[in-house]
C-alpha cells in the first residue's frame, strides 16, 4: 500500500512538473480538412494568436478525409503529452458517432474536451430575387406544397443538412435533400436556382448576401448575429424549435494530464479575448465562445444525444 501511494505521489509530481514546463517545444495542432477551409482558417488564427502567448510554435498539419475521421484517429493514437491537439467540430465529436457505422476510434472516449473556442450560428439563405421574403412565406409554402421544394447542403449528414431536417421534423415540412460535395457547390447551384434554399453556417454566404445576391431569412440562433444584425432569430420569426448551433474547439488525446489541459485552455480562452483575434473571428461569422475543460464537456456529451436523434430521423449513413 505504501508503494502504490509513493508511486501515486511520484506520477502526480512528474505531472505537475511537465505541465509547469510546457510547453518546452513545438505543439502539432491537427486539422480534419483541407487548408484554406472554414475549419483550417480558424485553428490558424486561434493557433497563431497562442503560439504569441507561450512564445512556442504551434505547427497546423492538415489531415484531410472521412469526414475529419483520419486526423481525429491520429489525434486518439498520438501520445497523450499535450503536444498534439485536435483543432475539431460538432461532426466529428457528436454527428460522426451515429453516421458512420464503423470507426477506428471512438470520438467520446478516446479523445478529451480541451476547450469551446466558436459557437457557429447557421443562417436560413435564399436568392435575392427568391419570392420568400421571411421564415413564414417559406414555411406555409412548403407546408402547403410538401416536395415541391428542396435544400442543398456540403453533404450527407452534416450540420447543414441535419439543421434542415429538424425544420421539417419540427413543422410537418418536406423539403428535400440535395447534396453536394462542399457548401461552395450548393451555394453555387442555390445562387443559379437550382436550389431552392440553404441553411449554413453564416460565413459560407455572408459575401454573397453582402453583395445583395443572396437574402438571410433567418439565424438559427437564440440571439441576433452581428455580421447580419438585421436577419430576425428563429424564435423571433416564430420557430422556436428551429435552433442549430455548430461548435469548432480543441481536443487532446484520452490520457493528457488535467493541468496541461488546464494550461491550454486558459492560452485559448487569453486569445479568445484578443481584440484583433475577435475581430478576425466576428469577419469569419463565428461567436467567440470560450469556457472551462468541464462546460465543454458537457456541451459534448449533450450534443451527441442531440445529433444522434437528428441523424436517425435524416435516415443519413456514410456507411
Amino acid at each position: 500500500m505504501r508503494r502504490l501511494l509513493t508511486c501515486c505521489l511520484a506520477a502526480f509530481a512528474m505531472a505537475s512538473v511537465s505541465a509547469q514546463s510546457y510547453p518546452n517545444k513545438p505543439v502539432k495542432l491537427l486539422v480534419g480538412f483541407s487548408a484554406g477551409g472554414g475549419l483550417d482558417v480558424l485553428a490558424r488564427i486561434v493557433g497563431q494568436r497562442v503560439s504569441e502567448q507561450w512564445g512556442q510554435p504551434i505547427i497546423v498539419e492538415n489531415k484531410p478525409g472521412a469526414g475529419s475521421n483520419i486526423a481525429g484517429d491520429a489525434a486518439a493514437k498520438s501520445t497523450p503529452d499535450g503536444y498534439t491537439l485536435l483543432h475539431t467540430n460538432i461532426a466529428l465529436m457528436s454527428i460522426n458517432p451515429a453516421l458512420y457505422s464503423k470507426m477506428s476510434f471512438a470520438p467520446m472516449k478516446d479523445l478529451t474536451p480541451v476547450i469551446q473556442l466558436v459557437n457557429l450560428p447557421l443562417a436560413v439563405m435564399v436568392r435575392a430575387d427568391s419570392p420568400f421574403n421571411s421564415m413564414k412565406d417559406l414555411v406555409e409554402y412548403a407546408r402547403a406544397n410538401p416536395g415541391k421544394l428542396n435544400f442543398g447542403s456540403g453533404g450527407n449528414g452534416g450540420v447543414p443538412h441535419l439543421a434542415l431536417e429538424l425544420l421539417n421534423g419540427s413543422y410537418a415540412l418536406k423539403i428535400t435533400h440535395v447534396p453536394y460535395k462542399g457548401s461552395a457547390d450548393a451555394v453555387k447551384d442555390l445562387l443559379g436556382g437550382a436550389v431552392d434554399v440553404m441553411c449554413d453556417a453564416i460565413s459560407v454566404g455572408l459575401s454573397q448576401i453582402k453583395a445583395g445576391k443572396l437574402k438571410a431569412l433567418a439565424v438559427t440562433t437564440d440571439s441576433r448575429h452581428p455580421a447580419l444584425p438585421d436577419a430576425p432569430t428563429t424564435t423571433e420569426a416564430g420557430y422556436p424549435k428551429f435552433q442549430v448551433t455548430g461548435w469548432q474547439g480543441w481536443v487532446a488525446p484520452a490520457g493528457t494530464p488535467r493541468a496541461v489541459l488546464e494550461r491550454v485552455n486558459a492560452e485559448a480562452n487569453k486569445a479568445m479575448q484578443d481584440p484583433a483575434t475577435r475581430a478576425k473571428l466576428f469577419e469569419q461569422g463565428y461567436l467567440p465562445a470560450g469556457g472551462s475543460v468541464d462546460a465543454f464537456a458537457k456541451q459534448l456529451a449533450a450534443d451527441q444525444v442531440k445529433w444522434a436523434e437528428l441523424v436517425k430521423i435524416s435516415g443519413a449513413k456514410l456507411d
